[in-house]
């Protein structure tokens, strides 16, 4: 399989596409700071199916979204399995192989808070970053006067190149096992995947520096430019909309109750 970008097509249209990019960029962090700022997990669980309802109205391409989490799964579980394992006190199972490890509540409890909020905060960025286009997400990042140009550009040659080194490395394992090459273990085949995306990124970067400079002298200014785009009234109420019930769930609603009378009903 290939690896794509996040990013939808340009031809894709959806409501979505109404609302400045800048303001498509700047939702996620609206979503996603507060419950890694705040202990609750209703918060983070409660945000997830708030994305996820604007994923269904929206048809922002869930599957595909979905696809893409479960692409960063070994990762965060790598992140988070062996918390119980070394964090809190209090023993709740003891595992015996060879050696006995203890299982900890207070480490368990932190490792689930922990992996619901890094698969929420990627599910939220991945559900705004769908919305968005290529050309979109750099015209967002040109709006933020706080980000250099010459950092925007390297983002996009990061970006760029993301996909060809991914397919290249997928080309050339390939063609190692066509030619015969085992590959007897897990790490073996990782220590080789990693010896050819090393050869192509220095490759890659010796091409875009060839190519940065060519660009130079053809009077490239290194500033990325797009036809101005103005923030309307309307993209100013979604954001205060969005604040607003962020806000909400946070001060005035009390999710644990909520959640615990919604599992009555079904434990009933």
């Amino acid at each position: 399989m290939d690896i794509e970008l996040p990013f939808k097509h340009e031809d894709e249209k959806n409501f979505l596409n109404k609302i400045h990019p800048l303001i498509r960029f700047l939702l996620p962090f609206i979503f996603v700071i507060p419950f890694l700022i705040i202990d609750d997990v209703y918060l983070v669980i409660t945000t997830i199916f708030l994305v996820l309802i604007i994923n269904l109205v929206f048809h922002l391409h869930l599957l595909r979204i979905i696809s893409k989490l479960r692409a960063l799964l070994p990762f965060i579980l790598v992140i988070t399995i062996f918390i119980p394992f070394y964090v809190g006190n209090t023993v709740i199972y003891q595992l015996k192989i060879g050696i006995s490890l203890n299982i900890y509540k207070e480490g368990l409890n932190f490792a689930l808070i922990l992996f619901f909020r890094i698969i929420g905060a990627a599910f939220v960025f991945l559900t705004f970053l769908a919305s968005l286009t290529y050309s979109e997400f750099i015209e967002a990042l040109t709006k933020l006067r706080a980000i250099p140009p010459f950092f925007i550009g390297s983002i996009v040659i990061m970006l760029h190149y993301i996909p060809i080194l991914a397919k290249s490395n997928r080309k050339v394992l390939e063609a190692q096992d066509l030619r015969g090459k085992n590959f007897t273990s897990y790490w073996q085949r990782l220590k080789t995947h990693a010896f050819i995306m090393g050869k192509n990124i220095v490759h890659n970067m010796e091409r875009s520096e060839i190519l940065y400079e060519s660009l130079k002298m053809r009077g490239f200014s290194g500033k990325i430019t797009f036809s101005s785009k103005k923030i309307k009234l309307a993209d100013i109420l979604i954001v205060i909309l969005f604040l607003s019930i962020i806000v909400s769930l946070i001060y005035f609603v009390n999710l644990k109750q909520i959640y615990m009378e919604v599992l009555k009903l079904f434990i009933l």
